[in-house]
């Protein structure tokens, strides 16, 4: 578990050939709260994973903004969709070489002051490849990749509307 921990902070860190930062904000954006993702997928090591990689995103990307528990400019909300882990890929004796892992949020981020929504995705979707032919895992390797790709799907698709 704890390796788990590690690897998926290690990859949000990682994570992104996009950025945004506190500038590329509204200016009387300073504080912001990520709420804890509603999870209508019934996985809650799944949705404080998530939580966690949206959280590290703006330490990383907007570290200018302060994050708090209440009364913030912007409210940032995330609500797990879906989650599915299907064979992707067989060999020659029908064994599942590979899997891909598909998480789908919805996405929304509100600016409190101006009382408008700056981005909002509902039907935001990545994926993961994991080999089990390598050793690879579900939760270490799938779900961190799909998880990567949804802050670089979040803060490509917000830059646009910022």
């Amino acid at each position: 578990m704890l390796f788990f921990v590690a690897a998926t902070a290690a990859a949000c860190l990682l994570a992104g050939c996009y950025s945004f930062t506190a500038s590329t904000l509204p200016s009387h954006i300073k504080t912001v709260q990520i709420h804890d993702v509603d999870d209508k997928a019934l996985d809650p090591l799944l949705a404080n994973n998530i939580h966690t990689a949206v959280v590290d995103m703006f330490k990383k990307n907007a570290g200018g903004i302060r994050m708090v528990n209440e009364e913030a400019n912007a409210d940032f909300e995330i609500t797990l969709l879906s989650y599915t882990n299907k064979p992707e890929n067989y060999n020659s004796n029908s064994d599942v070489e590979t899997y891909r892992v598909t998480i789908r949020v919805s996405v929304k981020f509100y600016d409190n002051v101006k009382d408008r929504i700056i981005y909002e995705n509902k039907s935001l979707s990545a994926d993961g490849v994991y080999d089990i032919q390598k050793n690879e895992t579900e939760d270490r390797h799938g779900q961190t990749r799909a998880i990567e790709k949804l802050q670089d799907l979040i803060i490509a698709n917000a830059l646009a509307k910022w």
